[in-house]
């Protein structure tokens, strides 16, 4: 079974970053994209930047983090973005696969100690039937949206790199619905700012989550999201064109590399 960590030392995350980045084949852009799947040893740097993330944020130590993701490890998919210039991640992004422990997202609202409306519980059923969700094996769970403090000023640099990747892995993998539970002034910048079509999940009113206040569980359509991101954004546009254009979709580290 992998060893999944939570708890490394930066000179621990940096030196296995270092060996991550020597694997690869880096273009001359700053920051790289990559997908990297939960069972992966490299995906423990992503498990840093969570913890890292969360613990100055919220309090979250890795006893923490492993207790509440650590039962969805072998499900999820990181999506992670490096400083090819400093040797270290820049962001994370999980999104968490369906499985026997299922959606965490959905789970959680179907937990009295974790509900939006406790002590009453939303089942898994009542958020499929809501939402008109068929295959749970099309949804995807947005676990968890980590950034460095150092790297926020730079979101932008990263957000096409990431957003790209993401949108070809959903293609990929034929996702048509997106879970999550977000912090308010996310909920409103996709909202106001991006014009995302996100909803509240199952109905469901803002709540405490894992000790942070003021979150919000929501669903969205993803090909209406890839749509409107498409529309928004050109160079995201034109590379899913482009992979729709050629006879078999690209790898993610391909398009990475483009």
């Amino acid at each position: 079974m992998p060893d999944y960590v939570y708890d490394m030392s930066d000179h621990e995350r940096d030196a296995l970053t270092a060996r991550f980045l020597s694997t690869k084949k880096l273009g001359c852009n700053r920051f790289a994209c990559f997908a990297i799947e939960g069972d992966d040893p490299f995906a423990n740097i992503a498990r840093q930047v969570e913890r890292e993330v969360f613990e100055d944020s919220w309090g979250n130590d890795a006893e923490t983090m492993a207790q509440e993701y650590g039962p969805y490890d072998d499900a999820s998919v990181f999506f992670m973005a490096v400083d090819t210039h400093a040797g270290v991640p820049a962001g994370v992004l999980r999104m968490i696969r369906n499985s026997p422990r299922g959606l965490k997202t959905i789970v959680d609202l179907d937990d009295s100690a974790k509900s939006p409306i406790a002590p009453a519980v939303i089942s898994v059923d009542h958020v499929m039937r809501h939402h008109g969700i068929d295959d749970l094996d099309r949804c995807w769970d947005g676990a968890t949206a980590a950034i460095p403090r150092v790297y926020r000023r730079r979101l932008a640099a990263t957000h096409v790199q990431i957003m790209r990747i993401v949108a070809l892995a959903a293609m990929r993998e034929n996702i048509e619905h997106f879970v999550a539970v977000l912090d308010e002034p996310v909920v409103k910048a996709a909202r106001d700012v991006l014009g995302l079509p996100l909803e509240p999940l199952a109905g469901t009113p803002p709540f405490t989550h894992m000790d942070a206040p003021n979150n919000q569980a929501v669903y969205a359509h993803v090909p209406t999201l890839l749509r409107i991101g498409q529309r928004r954004n050109r160079k995201v546009k034109q590379k899913i064109r482009d992979c729709f254009a050629e006879k078999t979709l690209p790898s993610l580290e391909e398009l990475a590399a483009r």
